[in-house]
């Protein structure tokens, strides 16, 4: 009986042990696994040309491994967060694999460096002599152009997208003419013009037997007599008269510059839109009030700032890359540019 009753007792702890090591091997597994569907990188550039450093950088989690393929047949990269710089322009396939299992792709177009210098930034065109209430016709030189942002003074944001644009101007004055090709900030293109005022013409002749000629100056003289006290030197005794400064100094007023915010924390602000926790005017200061701003999504759609709040709202997004162009003197935000993916029937597509 004591045998039986020892022999049970083993069996026992022999099950108890296989369980706790399966239990253990399941959660190393689980801690270690990355799901190939939600992995995070980044590719990022300033103009995507030849010749100039290109960012790589993963945010998967739980990825512990790495290796870079650049398709340009050089060596590849272990490395989490790299850099890159290819010599020759063109479409290269770029490949990720993490933790030897997951492997992702991406295509990737340079332009080529010393074409993009050769061109420059684009010359603006437009008529000499601009009046108010009269068309504008405006054009520009510029070579492989597929977008044009034309904003003319007078209102906040983009006025214009297309490449021949007409404005009508409402008011006098100077004003500046920008123009973004491409998307690109680095090269916007200005000209200072000035809109002379509508000349108001005579409308009806000058009828010349209703002319009234002038009269004598006897006509306007004043009667003769003693000069009498102006009254109004009465009044003006009891008005009171602020005293003036003793000493009064010209004050600059500093630039008022926008809050500083990175492109991972912008990021975390754009997933909380499509949840429904912010809202565009969330994003006020930063944007210096402008929520009109040019974004580029996706590398093809040109849309404001506003409409990608109203585009993302109540959607499941998966951000893949998000650019920001701010001004140096301000720090506002005055374009970006975004790459992600909308989840529909459990499969994540581009927007």
């Amino acid at each position: 009986m004591l045998d039986k009753k020892n022999i049970d007792i083993k069996v026992v702890l022999v099950f108890v042990v296989l369980f706790l090591i399966g239990i253990i091997s399941f959660l190393i597994q689980f801690f270690k696994h990355v799901n190939c569907e939600d992995v995070k990188y980044f590719i990022l550039s300033d103009h995507y040309q030849s010749e100039e450093p290109i960012e790589f950088y993963d945010k998967t989690h739980n990825a512990k491994s790495w290796k870079w393929d650049f398709g340009d047949g050089s060596p590849t990269d272990i490395r989490r967060h790299t850099f890159h710089t290819y010599k020759n322009p063109g479409k290269y396939i770029i490949s990720l694999t993490i933790n030897g299992e997951c492997v992702h792709t991406r295509e990737l177009i340079l332009k080529d460096k010393y074409i993009l210098d050769k061109l420059g930034t684009p010359q603006i065109i437009t008529s000499k002599i601009i009046t108010v209430g009269q068309p504008t016709y405006f054009n520009s030189i510029s070579q492989n152009a597929k977008t044009w942002e034309w904003a003319f003074g007078e209102n906040r944001g983009i006025d214009e997208t297309s490449s021949n644009p007409v404005y009508t101007f409402s008011t006098p004055g100077e004003k500046t003419i920008t123009l973004v090709i491409n998307g690109d900030f680095s090269r916007v293109a200005k000209k200072v013009i000035y809109v002379h005022p509508r000349v108001i013409k005579k409308t009806n002749p000058l009828d010349v037997t209703s002319y009234v000629y002038e009269k004598n100056a006897e006509a306007f003289a004043l009667p003769r007599g003693t000069a009498k006290k102006d009254p109004l030197e009465d009044m003006l005794q009891y008005v009171p008269v602020a005293p003036k400064n003793k000493s009064q100094k010209d004050s600059i007023a500093p630039i008022k510059k926008a809050p500083k915010i990175s492109e991972d924390q912008f990021e975390i602000l754009l997933n909380k839109v499509a949840e429904g926790s912010k809202v565009k005017d969330d994003f006020a200061e930063f944007l210096c009030d402008d929520l009109e701003i040019p974004t580029v999504k996706n590398d093809k759609d040109l849309l404001t700032f506003a409409q990608l709040c109203a585009n993302i709202k109540g959607k499941k997004i998966k951000i893949e890359s998000i650019r920001l162009n701010k001004d140096k003197t301000d720090n506002c935000i005055k374009g970006m540019s975004i790459n992600y993916k909308v989840k529909k029937y459990l499969i994540w597509v581009k927007d």
